[in-house]
């Protein structure tokens, strides 16, 4: 019973992860023009494919059971990707300099190299590359929701002290600021929530490889993170003109 509850909720978490990939992919077309903005909802498109594609292969294989160091290798890579598409998508929309080459093969390169000890740890059944690879992910986790915080906090300063009139546009004004700092913190608490829900997930992946039960309450929580998500990234695109002008003032 507590396996057909564990597969259930990933089933429809896989689809629900899909068709919000689909809505975003289909309604990018209106933001077209914003090529940031445009970027970031394909990286998080693509971030909820690979998630719902994870949710489905754990729910047909049932390697929780069967395999559960393949199970674990498998949520540790699709949340590994998942941070670096967040960095890529969301720190980049306060950033608009922030997603270089550098950036892109140091990321790549850090994947690789987690991929490889995932895997090669259920290959060999060995701990000690196990406990590598979550460390693996867990610095490089952390050290981009570092930096998207930092990149955070900096930005709102600078919008807080942006001021309207003068050489600002004439659509500038203080009410436009909060209605921007408004849509700002609903995407910080997306952001909040998803920084959460990949450690902690992974934390509990690390302690409980064996147990169903943890993994069912996670997938529903997870539902619930996902769809908020999506809310936040929409409740910005409905300011993208005055956040896009916004984030682009050089960062203090």
């Amino acid at each position: 019973m507590d396996y057909q509850f564990y597969q259930t909720v990933l089933y429809l978490a896989g689809a629900i992860n899909l068709m919000i990939a689909l809505v975003l992919i289909h309604n990018n077309i209106w933001y077209r023009y914003y090529d940031l903005y445009h970027r970031s909802r394909i990286f998080v498109a693509l971030n909820f494919m690979i998630f719902g594609i994870g949710f489905l292969i754990h729910a047909c294989f049932g390697w929780r059971l069967t395999w559960p160091g393949a199970a674990s290798a498998l949520t540790v890579s699709y949340f590994h990707s998942g941070a670096i598409l967040f960095g890529w998508s969301h720190i980049s929309l306060l950033r608009p300099d922030y997603l270089t080459r550098r950036v892109v093969v140091r990321d790549l390169t850090i994947f690789i190299v987690g991929l490889a000890a995932y895997w090669t740890s259920v290959a060999n059944m060995s701990l000690f590359r196990l406990h590598i690879a979550f460390t693996i992910f867990f610095v490089h986790a952390a050290f981009i929701a570092l930096t998207f915080y930092r990149t955070y906090f900096r930005v709102r300063h600078n919008i807080q002290q942006l001021p309207s009139g003068g050489q600002a546009p004439i659509w500038w004004t203080e009410d436009t600021k909060r209605i921007v700092l408004s849509a700002h913190n609903s995407f910080i608490i997306g952001c909040h929530l998803i920084i959460l829900f990949g450690l902690g997930s992974i934390a509990i992946t690390a302690a409980f490889p064996h147990e169903i039960w943890p993994y069912s309450l996670l997938t529903m929580l997870g539902i619930a993170v996902f769809c908020y998500i999506f809310y936040s990234l929409v409740e910005y695109g409905n300011v993208i003109e005055s956040a896009t002008y916004a984030t682009e003032r050089p960062i203090n």
